[in-house]
């Protein structure tokens, strides 16, 4: 017959604490997120079994597993969009977003989605873009920083530091054009992938509200 010992007990103790602290995910609420400037239901699928992919106070859902991040062509796009007035927070302004999609599902059934960060960094440039040509159109345009040019002055310059480790004027080398100018807006991928559905909402407005 089995018998349990000290240290036995202390293991089964210790994995019974850790199962405990971690406890049930708590599903992610659906939330609101633009398609052609119309409002799109998009609704994380959570399983519990990986982290989320977070966004300083908010998670855009619950990441696949790290084999599965790299980009793949059959994925839709989820585009969060630096500065925007769409999700905003007191106390972390900084992450300010607009959430963009380049399609919405109408079969009920949970896809995969790409994550790409979008930062503004030309100041002229309009803060609420809304759809994928949008971004696209401004991806492509092109502006030419001044001699008084500072990452401090870049719209999305606290994300952009964080995710790109981009500190000084140096560091956008990388992203400039031949002729030495800068895209107005800077796609690029996150390297993150949820899997949710993005549907039209019922009759009537919807507010992005978590």
């Amino acid at each position: 017959m089995w018998k349990p010992t000290i240290r036995g007990l202390s293991k089964l103790g210790l994995a019974a604490a850790a199962l405990a602290m971690a406890g049930p995910r708590q599903p992610v609420k659906p939330f609101v997120v633009y398609h052609d400037g119309a409002d799109i239901i998009f609704a994380p699928e959570v399983t519990g079994t990986h982290p989320p992919a977070r966004l300083g106070p908010w998670t855009l859902g619950e990441r696949l597993s790290a084999s599965d991040e790299t980009l793949r062509d059959k994925r839709l796009n989820l585009y969060v969009v630096f500065p925007g007035g769409q999700y905003r927070s007191a106390a972390r302004p900084e992450y300010d977003h607009n959430l963009v999609v380049n399609k919405y599902t109408v079969d009920g059934k949970p896809r995969e989605w790409d994550i790409f960060w979008c930062f503004a960094l030309d100041s002229t440039l309009p803060l609420d873009l809304r759809s994928e040509r949008d971004l696209l159109v401004a991806a492509h345009q092109t502006f030419r920083p001044g001699d008084r040019f500072a990452v401090q002055l870049l719209p999305a310059n606290a994300v952009m530091k964080e995710r790109l480790s981009v500190n000084k004027v140096d560091d956008l080398k990388r992203f400039r054009r031949k002729d030495g100018s800068l895209p107005r807006l800077l796609i690029v991928p996150a390297h993150l992938a949820v899997r949710a559905t993005a549907e039209r909402p019922p009759i009537g407005p919807l507010s992005p509200d978590q």
